[in-house]
């Protein structure tokens, strides 16, 4: 099943198979939709800005941290995003705008962890996200047939956690950060739960079984 759904996301990336997520509020409206990165917006200047603005003015949020640019958003986007098994990023939009973008990566026969989730510009149902995260999540155990569903939030970033409680994603486990430096890169590795961190700063695993 999985080689399946593999082959699928890779015709998807290719531009051989379309894709697209309604995202529907809780009257079953639809309030935008999900629609993947593929290839052929390597050659968008209009969404390879996007992404790097958006990357930057999330930087914070983020468990990878460097400063973005073009050049790096579309060599990421052509050598470790439409490379890497299990892993797609979809462009979000409401009142055909482009407003963010929501992914999951790490996609085996048993799990996935909700990823990269950025909403860039506030056009659109203030609960947009919300109901995107829970499309996705709907699609994932349907195409995918995942069985559990992960997710990774830092403690400080309140916005981001009461939209997951508001997907449904339960546990809430706290572990500790622990800060490695990389040249220009700061990456942030998640400890042992119950564990102190060094640089005060912690992060909530938590999932939809």
């Amino acid at each position: 099943m999985l080689n399946s759904i593999q082959i699928q996301l890779d015709e998807v990336i290719a531009g051989a198979r379309q894709v697209i997520i309604d995202i529907k509020d809780d009257n079953g409206v639809i309030v935008g939709v999900l629609q993947p990165l593929t290839m052929e917006h390597l050659g968008s200047e209009y969404i390879i800005k996007m992404l790097t603005d958006w990357r930057n003015q999330n930087m914070e949020n983020f468990l990878t941290q460097f400063i973005a640019t073009p050049e790096r958003t579309r060599q990421w986007m052509q050598d470790v995003l439409f490379q890497a098994r299990g892993q797609m990023l979809f462009l979000v939009y409401a009142q055909n705008n482009l407003i963010g973008h929501f992914g999951f990566k790490n996609l085996t026969s048993q799990s996935v962890l909700l990823d990269n989730v950025i909403r860039g510009e506030r056009i659109g149902h203030p609960k947009v996200f919300v109901f995107a995260g829970k499309a996705l999540v709907r699609w994932l155990q349907v195409t995918a047939l995942v069985k559990t569903i992960y997710g990774e939030v830092m403690t400080n970033n309140i916005t981001s956690i009461m939209m997951n409680k508001q997907i449904g994603f339960s546990g809430w486990k706290r572990h500790p950060l622990v800060k490695v430096v990389s040249g220009i890169e700061t990456c942030w590795e998640l400890g042992v739960e119950g564990d102190l961190s060094p640089d005060g700063k912690y992060c909530f695993k938590l999932l939809i079984e």
